[in-house]
């Protein structure tokens, strides 16, 4: 069988499941609400520790490669001293990048992406310094050196790209846009730096150098079109000055006749790194500005969404407390009318219905409106009400129905009692008439017969007898004197049919009540009768007693076949506490007669093992029932062998 599940169990299943999912939906609209701000943040934390630090060292990085190629070309001391302040520049900027990057803020919001994209800034940042070593040894040319320089701007430029972790489409392509702009001035100050080397070094460009700077030419022009195509207006609005203003058009000037090989004015260093000091310098200025504006557009975002996912995740909470308080209450009032039915309905099974039954069997009148009134109905759920008006139902018509059975029990009983009566005092009056018709016998034969037919009429009045018993009456005979015990047991062998198997030992003088004679008679015939019928013909049944110091104690033996442990056990519980009689269970009537005369006069009855294989009815008389010690004169009546109607 399933384990068993209260109600309560059932129905906080029943709204717990749905709240989950409730609770569930609401947690995942919350995060998917609140992801888009959570990003923005990341991301200014991100340029915080990340980008900001590493565009001022990917700058600083840009101008030693300027000074570096300076170096290479002049060697002058003024040129060294020159590179080497820029190189403590480039390693404050260097360490302030690794320990904001390295720190806890930064590593918390880092994707796999941009861990990824750091390593290679990392590397990049620690080819520095083999750069600077071959700087010193004058031993790499203007090419290589762009090259090598180049590797820390370009990795910062792919760390920037993966740091974009907006879902905001517009926001991201103008991000975008703005990083492919800043690229642009990388490749313009590596075509600085190339064309400064060469107009230190008073020559002319290389082909490897020409082919240099024209890829590099190339790429910034590709990369500012392309990030100036996606931006908006007003992003676009510094880099259009930019375009317009006189150093700029003299910076396109001096790199269109590069890019040609076409003669031109003749161009000098200094004003060369007068132009592209201009133009870099407004470069960056734009790069800032737009940075500025691109930033100032990614906090109203960030707040707006964060302020709908405030008002989302207040609104579903409010809803989730609602409901879960609603089905709370819900669940707990009709749990609690269940309940209450329930108390209810055990209080009927298991209080007041056997405590009618008890009281029905007392012979007590019963009113089954004040035993069974009508439920109030627990609570205001419909089906509730109804089943509590059918159970009140079901009560009334289970008292109604142990009434009209104690009531058919009580009217059978006293059929029987008024027939048995009148068995009784027809035997009586035949008993009468048999002790006359003996006294006046003097055939020796007709005396013996008529011995056997008083001898039968005393068995059939002490079945009347049992009958009477049995339907809740008394017997009716009594007597005024105590009689000895073994007079009594002498009494009861006297209404066996089987009498001449029966021998009674001598034992202690004792006696019993007047007024319990007749029963205590009776239970000993009943029982003797018993052990009779239940042993062999030529078996003898012993009849023993002694006192004790509870009273007297008579064993009725048989030398039968005995019964088994569990047929003993239920009779002996029969013999403590005589059921009900039951018109349809006629089995060993006589031992339901021993119980109800014991019950009556607090006699206990027990059946055991015999030694012989048979059974031993052990019967204690209590004292209560023993007759006081008289004086020297006094003693017990004598009971004849058969004990007379009027004795």
């Amino acid at each position: 069988m399933g384990s068993s599940r209260s109600i309560r169990f059932k129905i906080s299943t029943l709204l717990v499941i749905p709240l989950i999912s409730l609770v569930a939906f609401w947690g995942f609209a919350a995060v998917v609400t609140t992801s888009e701000s959570a990003k923005l943040l990341t991301v200014g934390t991100l340029y915080e520790t990340i980008g900001d630090p590493g565009n001022r060292l990917a700058t600083s990085v840009e101008r030693e490669h300027l000074l570096s190629v300076e170096y290479l070309a002049t060697g002058t001391t003024e040129a060294r001293v020159r590179l080497d302040e820029q190189r403590r520049m480039v390693d404050q900027d260097r360490n302030r990048f690794l320990k904001l990057s390295g720190s806890g803020a930064a590593q918390d919001v880092m994707t796999p992406a941009v861990k990824a994209r750091m390593t290679g800034v990392l590397a990049a940042v620690k080819g520095i310094d083999p750069t600077r070593a071959h700087v010193n040894d004058r031993d790499i040319d203007f090419v290589s050196l762009g090259q090598r320089f180049g590797l820390v701007p370009s990795a910062m430029q792919q760390l920037v790209h993966s740091m974009t972790l907006t879902d905001d489409l517009p926001l991201y392509q103008q991000s975008r846009s703005l990083t492919m702009v800043g690229f642009a001035k990388d490749h313009l100050s590596r075509e600085v730096a190339l064309v400064s080397g060469v107009l230190a070094a008073g020559r002319t460009f290389t082909h490897a150098e020409r082919l240099a700077f024209i890829q590099l030419a190339t790429t910034r022009g590709f990369l500012f079109e392309e990030g100036m195509a996606e931006l908006e207006p007003g992003l676009r609005v510094p880099f259009e000055q930019l375009l317009v203003s006189s150093p700029y058009r003299r910076f396109l000037t001096i790199e269109s006749w590069i890019v040609s090989g076409r003669e031109g004015p003749v161009v000098t260093h200094d004003l060369w790194r007068e132009v592209a000091d201009h133009v870099q310098a407004d470069y960056q200025a734009a790069i800032d500005k737009g940075g500025v504006a691109l930033a100032s557009r990614a906090r109203p975002t960030a707040i707006a969404t964060f302020t709908r996912a405030g008002v989302a995740g207040v609104v579903g909470l409010v809803a989730v407390a609602v409901s879960l308080i609603i089905s709370l209450r819900t669940g707990g009032g009709l749990s609690r009318e269940l309940a209450k039915l329930r108390s209810a309905a055990r209080d009927l099974a298991e209080v007041r219905l056997p405590h009618v039954v008890e009281r029905l069997g007392r012979g007590e009148k019963v009113d089954v409106a004040a035993e069974a009134p009508l439920l109030e109905p627990p609570g205001t759920t419909g089906e509730v009400r109804d089943v509590a008006a059918a159970f009140s139902a079901v009560q009334r018509t289970a008292v109604e129905a142990a009434v009209d059975q104690a009531r058919i029990r009580e009217s059978a009983g006293q059929a029987l009692r008024n027939l048995a009566r009148r068995s009784q005092g027809l035997l009586q009056r035949q008993l009468r008439l048999l002790d006359a018709m003996q006294r006046r016998a003097e055939d020796p034969a007709a005396l013996e017969e008529l011995f056997k037919l008083d001898h039968l009429t005393t068995r059939m009045r002490r079945h009347a007898e049992g009958l009477i018993i049995l339907s809740g009456g008394s017997a009716g005979r009594t007597r005024r004197e105590p009689v000895a015990v073994p007079d009594t047991l002498q009494g009861a062998v006297a209404e066996v049919e089987d009498y001449t198997r029966v021998r009674v030992y001598p034992m202690p003088p004792a006696s019993i009540s007047g007024s319990a004679v007749a029963d205590v008679v009776h239970l000993f015939a009943e029982l003797i009768e018993n052990a009779t019928a239940y042993s062999p013909p030529h078996t003898e049944v012993s009849v023993r007693g002694e006192s004790v110091a509870k009273g007297f104690v008579v064993e009725v033996e048989d030398r039968g076949l005995g019964l088994s442990h569990e047929e003993r056990q239920v009779i002996n519980e029969k013999l403590a506490s005589p059921p009900e009689f039951n018109l349809a269970d006629t089995d060993r009537l006589g031992l339901v007669v021993v119980g109800r005369l014991a019950s009556r006069h607090g006699i206990r009855v027990e059946l055991r093992p015999s030694p012989f294989g048979g059974t031993t009815a052990i019967v204690l008389l209590p004292a209560t029932l023993l007759a006081a010690s008289g004086g020297p004169d006094s003693g017990p009546a004598r009971l004849p062998l058969r004990e007379g109607a009027g004795a």
